[in-house]
């Protein structure tokens, strides 16, 4: 049976961030609540617990989980509360180290990838879950029996993938540096979790509202970080590009199958029928 903490909204007071797909709360004991959104499906909670826990184990995460709470008809976790900041945020102290985040990134997804796991879901298990998911419904029967295909002749692995890996989900606590964000976590072949943070750091939507003018110098220097980025994994990992590119559908399909984001939709779902298309003229 499952186990909850129960907590009254009237206690918590106001959230102190506001995220995606939760409020988050400061409680006592130097922890914090992210308390989901009463939309939110109740299973992405639970897969965030679970993976949370695995990660932890694997120390592959210095941040905790402490347990499930339900407030009304909202679910949460309980975590540490991080006294830091993000990788993003690191520049604004020290400009130096807007030159050096890339190879951080790099340095510490590479680590990641060196950590195995047998019990997050296989990345292969989530694909095929997205495939059948509503956003894929634009897919004829034989578009996603050919996609079906593509990812069950993806190469194996049962690497630690994080699936959200961008500088925000990087915490820099003193001298550590620590990842959060796990509810997208799987195992699997590291070159996909490497081709998805290439797709978030080129496809992915701004924070909504952002300005024109904020939009471009973010991008310029999304596009520098990721040079960086990319540079510095495969000296690190000898993965190629042909190798990146491989897995470069299934980004597409998770990035549209997970999140379904209104704004990054027609764009994504374009590029998944140029692939169809481009699969058809070689076959």
């Amino acid at each position: 049976m499952d186990s909850y903490i129960e907590l009254n909204k009237e206690n918590l007071g106001v959230p102190f961030a506001i995220g995606r797909s939760a409020d988050l709360f400061l409680l006592p004991n130097n922890q914090i609540l992210k308390l989901f959104f009463a939309h939110t499906n109740k299973a992405e909670m639970e897969t965030e617990y679970v993976n949370t826990l695995e990660v932890f184990r694997l120390h592959v995460t210095g941040m905790q989980c402490y347990g499930k709470v339900r407030v009304g008809d909202r679910y949460g976790l309980i975590f540490d509360r991080l006294q830091g900041i993000s990788l993003t945020k690191l520049p604004d102290k020290n400009p130096i180290e807007l030159f050096r985040i890339a190879d951080t990134l790099a340095d510490l997804h590479f680590g990641m990838h060196q950590i195995k796991s047998q019990k997050l879901k296989d990345i292969k298990l989530i694909l095929s879950e997205c495939l059948a998911a509503k956003p894929l419904e634009f897919l004829s029967p034989n578009q996603k029996e050919t996609i079906q295909t593509y990812i069950q002749n993806l190469p194996e692995g049962d690497s630690v993938l994080h699936l959200d890996f961008h500088p925000e989900n990087v915490i820099i606590q003193g001298k550590d540096r620590i990842i959060i964000d796990w509810m997208t976590a799987a195992k699997g072949n590291p070159c996909a979790d490497v081709s998805f943070t290439k797709l978030l750091f080129t496809d992915a939507e701004l924070w909504p509202g952002t300005p024109k003018l904020k939009i471009l110098f973010y991008t310029l220097v999304r596009k520098f970080i990721l040079h960086g980025y990319l540079k510095s994994y495969k000296r690190r990992s000898g993965i190629t590009e042909s190798d990146l590119n491989l897995w470069r559908l299934s980004s597409l399909i998770l990035r549209l199958g997970l999140w379904d984001i209104e704004s990054e939709r027609e764009n994504l779902k374009y590029q998944i029928k140029v692939w169809l298309q481009n699969e058809e003229k070689f076959n």
